[in-house]
């Protein structure tokens, strides 16, 4: 049968306007026992929880709390949850709305079943590397920011308050911390440049996603009953498509890197000279690729001695070239890498004299 235990340290303090309960010594909960508040409480003492606590109002921790059992939020009325340091649940319950004035870590699982959690940059929410959660939809999400330790596949459960808006991350190779956000606004505000590889770009919301490993990757995918089924990032103020929805360092995601939904317009990125053959002035053509990527342009000859070198933005890399003019008859190879990418484009050219 459960039990219900207190504390004889624990004060009832009465004013004709409210209740409040301030717990100044050990207040123990032990593995079966059931403790219920239904006024603000207080903790100035140690408060351990190794069963179940419902909380029918605020709470607001000047000290120690160790929980390792269910703590339950399901008050009539909105709630406020306060910390002097960062409180780590075991298990949480969410039955009501609940803004975070401190950052929260659950380390085992989260229960959706009524309400929003309002969370923020300074009070994240946090689900340690064993995190999960169950139960999210329009009703009961996040509303605000939510990080995601460890590399295990993670769904962010956020929305607006109104629309559960999540997305997707596949399991990734380097343990890191993933910090996410939704905004329910039109990325066109951000930024209204579109590259020219984007056929259309979804103008009503858009995701942020940071990581704060050095090896940052993330591949991410969002639910979409339209025919935006790709990931646009912004890439230097410019609403650009990925290959395969991966963000990385090469997205800024270490800093912080926005994307939405978009359609590509199918557009392969490729490499050209003309004319050519050449005898030794030719325009290099770059095709496909946003005008602020940074590129690497090499020209080496048939041994693999390289003539040429060239780093920089496509916009400044696309003119005209003029080869030594001391170097003979000969085909020689262009090469332009994108960025940090391991995939290389190629063009020969001839060289007459």
């Amino acid at each position: 049968m459960k039990k219900i235990i207190y504390s004889l340290g624990v004060c009832l303090v009465a004013t004709q306007l409210h209740a409040q309960v301030v717990n100044s010594t050990d207040f123990y909960v032990s593995e079966g026992a059931v403790v219920s508040f239904n006024t603000d409480v207080v903790n100035e003492g140690k408060l351990t929880n190794n069963g179940k606590i419902h909380f029918q109002k605020n709470f607001d921790n000047l000290s120690l709390v160790k929980s390792a059992g269910t703590v339950v939020f399901d008050g009539n009325a909105p709630q406020t949850l306060k910390s002097t340091k960062e409180l780590a649940f075991g298990q949480l319950l969410l039955d009501n709305d609940l803004k975070l004035e401190t950052a929260l870590r659950v380390d085992e699982s989260l229960s959706f079943r009524r309400g929003i959690i309002e969370s923020s940059v300074q009070n994240p929410l946090t689900f340690g590397a064993n995190g999960k959660y169950d139960g999210a939809s329009d009703f009961s999400h996040v509303k605000g920011v939510v990080s995601k330790e460890g590399n295990e596949a993670f769904e962010f459960p956020l929305g607006d308050g109104t629309n559960f808006r999540s997305f997707k991350v596949a399991r990734t190779n380097e343990s890191q911390t993933l910090t996410a956000a939704y905004s329910f606004k039109s990325p066109l505000n951000v930024s209204d440049q579109v590259s020219s590889g984007v056929d259309a770009i979804n103008q009503d919301e858009y995701w942020s996603l940071k990581s704060e490993s050095l090896k940052s990757d993330a591949k991410v995918s969002v639910n979409s009953k339209s025919d935006l089924d790709g990931i646009a990032f912004l890439d230097k103020g410019t609403w650009s498509m990925t290959d395969d929805a991966n963000l990385s360092s090469a997205t800024n995601l270490k800093d912080g890197t926005l994307f939405t939904l978009a359609k590509s317009r199918n557009i392969q990125p490729g490499i050209g000279v003309y004319p050519n053959p050449t005898e030794g002035e030719f325009f290099l053509k770059l095709s496909g690729m946003n005008e602020n990527e940074m590129i690497t342009v090499d020209i080496t000859n048939q041994d693999g001695s390289k003539i040429m070198h060239k780093e920089g933005f496509v916009k400044d890399l696309r003119k005209a070239y003029l080869l030594p003019e001391n170097l003979p008859a000969t085909e020689l190879t262009v090469r332009v890498i994108r960025g940090d990418s391991k995939k290389a484009l190629y063009q020969k050219m001839i060289l007459n004299k």
